[in-house]
C-alpha cells in the first residue's frame, strides 16, 4: 500500500521530521500538567497576587486543582455547558480568572479569550464566530463593560464534583483556546489552538528558561493575551514553578514587587522597560534576579543598553505570534557576555534569538528555499506549536500553511555568532501593512477602511511611525469630503472598531493621499510625510503630499 504524501498542513505541524501525533511532552494537555503537580507537590505555591492594599494572596497547586474542578462542575451543572462547546471569558489578572480558565479547559470546553476593554461589537462578533455558549467575566471587570456576561462566582463557594474521575478525557488535538488576530470586527481572524499546542509550548518555555519548582516569575501582562497566558501562567504551571501575577504595570509599584518577591525572571514588553528607565531613580534588582524577557513589540538597542547600564540586567528578546501559540524564538539565557553584546548591544537590531524546542524557524526566499545568512526573506515557522487553523476560514488557513510552513509575513535574516550554536534570527520588517502598538497588532488596511467609510471623509490612509515607548504609533491622514464643515470627527468610528490603546495618536488633514497611478497607497511616502508633522495630539492640516510625479523627500525605512 502506497502512503500518500503529507499535506502542507501536516508538514507545517512537523518538528524535525516528527509528526504532530508523536507527542514531545509527557503531559499533552496543561490540565494533565496541573493534575501531575497537584498530586506530587500540591502544597507548593503556584500563583501569588497582591491586592490594592498590598496584601499578598497565594494559591497552591493543590488548591488550584480543587477549585478548577469546581468551576468545571459549575459549568456543567449550573450553566448546562457540555464538553466540546466554547466558553468566552473576559478575565482580569486575578486568581478567579486563572481558576476559571483552567476550569473551562477541565470541562472539556474551548476557551475564547476576550479583551475587557475591546469595543462591544468586536467582542460580540468574536463570540459569535467562536459559537460561544456563554460569556463569563471576572468580578474585577466592570459590569457595564460586559452587561451580558455571567460573573464568575467565588470558586471556594462552589460544590465539589461527584468523584475523582468527573473530568472528561481530553483529546490533545481538541480545540482548547481561541484568540482573535488583528483588525476590526470584520477583519479579525480567529486562531484555534489545541490542548497539545499549549502544552508543548509550555514545555518549551520551561526548557528554554530552565524553570524549576520553586523558581519565581513576575508577570504583569494581561492574561487575555497570548504572552500573558502562555508564558506567565501556563509556562510556569508546566514547570511546577511560582508565578507572581501583578494586576497590571504601575511604574512606581513594580520595583517594590521585584524587591519583595525576588523573581528570577520578569516578563515584560519594551514599554515597561522604558517606563522603568524613566521612573526608577535608584534601581536595585534582587541579587538572584536573572533577566527580563521582552516580546510583543520591537526592542531597541538603546533600551537594551540602558537596562544593562542602569539595572545591570540582561533583556532576552523573544518572538512569536498568536498562530504559533506564543514564543517561537527567544535569546538563550546562557550566552557569554561577548555573545550577548554582539547580538543585543553592539548591533543595529537586537536579535530575537533561536528556535525553541518543538518548532523550527527559518528565513525563506520567495521561491521557498532557505535564505543564506544575511539574506532577507520571510520568517517562517513549522512545528507542534503551530495553530490548528483559522476558525471557519479554510482559504486563509491554506495560504498560511503554503509549502509546509506557517508564513508569518515578517521579514528577517539569519545571523551567526562564533561562540554559539545558531542561527539567530533578526527581524527587519513586515510584509503586511501591520502596526504593532504597545504589543498590540493592528491592521492599517482595516483602519483605512473604517476611515474611508466615514461620511465626512473622501479618502484616508494610516501609517505606523516609530515611538519610543510603544514601539510604533499610528497616525491617520484624512482628506475631508467636499462640503465638510470643519475637520471630520472620525474618532468615534475608530473607537467603535479598535481597542483604545491602538487608536491613532494624531489625525492629519491632507489635500490628497499619495498613491500610485493604479491607486495603491504609497505608505512609506505617507509615513515620511507624517513623520515631519507636529507630534502633539489632535487634528492638524491641511497639508499637500508629494505626488508620484513630483520631487519626493528621502524615503528611508519607517521602522
Amino acid at each position: 500500500m502506497v502512503s500518500s504524501s503529507p499535506t502542507d498542513a501536516e508538514r507545517a505541524h512537523t518538528y524535525r521530521g516528527i509528526p504532530f501525533e508523536d507527542r514531545l511532552t509527557p503531559h499533552p494537555t496543561v490540565v494533565s500538567w496541573l493534575v501531575h503537580h497537584a498530586r506530587t507537590r500540591g502544597g507548593a505555591p503556584f500563583l501569588t497576587t497582591v491586592s490594592g492594599d498590598g496584601e499578598p494572596s497565594t494559591l497552591t497547586y493543590g488548591e488550584l486543582d480543587v477549585l478548577s474542578r469546581r468551576v468545571a462542575r459549575w459549568l456543567r451543572a449550573e450553566l448546562d455547558i457540555a464538553p466540546g462547546r466554547t466558553v468566552a471569558l473576559a478575565p482580569a489578572n486575578d486568581p478567579v480568572s486563572v481558576v476559571a480558565l483552567l476550569g473551562v479547559l477541565r470541562a472539556g470546553c474551548a476557551l475564547l479569550l476576550l479583551g475587557p476593554q475591546d469595543p462591544a461589537d468586536r467582542r460580540r462578533q468574536q463570540a459569535e464566530a467562536a459559537r460561544a455558549q456563554v460569556v463569563l467575566r471576572s468580578p474585577a471587570v466592570p459590569a457595564e463593560a460586559l452587561p451580558e456576561a455571567v460573573v464568575i462566582p467565588d470558586p471556594g463557594t462552589l460544590a465539589d464534583p461527584a468523584g475523582p474521575d468527573a473530568d472528561p478525557v481530553l483529546d490533545p488535538a481538541q480545540d482548547a483556546l481561541f484568540f482573535a488576530t488583528s483588525g476590526s470586527t470584520a477583519a479579525a481572524k480567529l486562531v484555534a489552538q489545541s490542548h497539545y499546542n499549549a502544552a508543548v509550548n509550555a514545555e518549551a518555555l520551561g526548557r528554554h528558561h530552565g524553570l524549576r519548582p520553586g523558581d519565581r516569575l513576575l508577570g504583569c501582562l494581561p492574561v487575555h493575551h497570548v504572552n500573558g497566558l502562555h508564558f506567565t501562567v501556563l509556562g510556569v504551571l508546566a514547570a511546577g514553578a511560582h508565578v507572581l501575577l501583578a494586576d497590571g504595570f504601575a511604574p512606581l509599584r513594580y520595583p517594590r514587587l521585584l524587591q519583595r518577591f525576588r523573581p528570577r525572571i520578569a516578563s515584560v514588553v519594551p514599554s515597561v522597560l522604558e517606563a522603568l528607565l524613566e521612573t526608577w531613580r535608584q534601581p536595585e534588582l534582587p541579587a538572584d534576579f536573572g533577566y527580563f524577557v521582552s516580546a510583543a513589540a520591537p526592542l531597541t538597542v538603546r533600551t537594551a543598553r540602558a537596562v544593562r547600564d542602569r539595572f545591570g540586567a540582561r533583556v532576552l528578546q523573544g518572538y512569536g505570534l498568536t498562530e504559533t501559540v506564543n514564543f517561537s524564538t527567544t535569546l538563550p539565557a546562557d550566552l557569554s557576555e561577548d555573545a550577548y553584546r554582539r547580538l543585543m548591544l553592539d548591533t543595529d537590531i537586537p536579535s530575537i534569538g533561536t528556535a525553541l524546542y518543538g518548532n523550527e524557524v527559518a528565513v525563506l526566499t520567495p521561491e521557498g528555499t532557505r535564505a543564506t545568512p544575511g539574506q532577507v526573506g520571510e520568517i517562517c515557522v513549522r512545528g507542534h506549536n503551530v495553530m490548528s487553523r483559522y476558525e471557519a476560514n479554510p482559504h486563509a488557513t491554506a495560504e498560511a500553511f503554503a509549502g509546509g510552513w506557517f508564513h508569518t509575513q515578517d521579514l528577517g535574516l539569519e545571523v551567526t555568532d562564533p561562540d554559539c550554536d545558531g542561527p539567530f534570527i533578526v527581524i527587519t520588517g513586515r510584509r503586511k501593512n501591520i502596526a504593532k502598538v504597545g504589543g498590540e497588532t493592528v491592521s492599517l488596511d482595516e483602519m483605512d477602511r473604517v476611515l474611508r467609510a466615514h461620511p465626512q471623509v473622501r479618502d484616508a490612509a494610516c501609517a505606523a511611525l516609530p515611538h519610543r515607548f510603544l514601539g510604533e504609533e499610528i497616525v491617520a491622514a484624512v482628506v475631508p469630503a467636499s462640503g465638510a464643515q470643519g475637520p471630520p470627527d472620525v474618532r468615534p468610528a475608530l473607537a467603535a472598531a479598535f481597542r483604545p490603546g491602538v487608536l491613532p495618536r494624531r489625525v492629519e488633514l491632507l489635500d490628497a493621499i499619495p498613491r500610485t497611478r493604479t491607486g495603491k497607497v504609497l505608505r512609506r511616502e505617507l509615513a515620511n510625510r507624517l513623520a515631519g508633522t507636529d507630534t502633539a495630539d489632535g487634528v492638524h492640516g491641511p497639508r499637500t503630499p508629494a505626488t508620484p510625479d513630483s520631487p519626493r523627500p528621502n524615503s528611508g525605512s519607517t521602522r
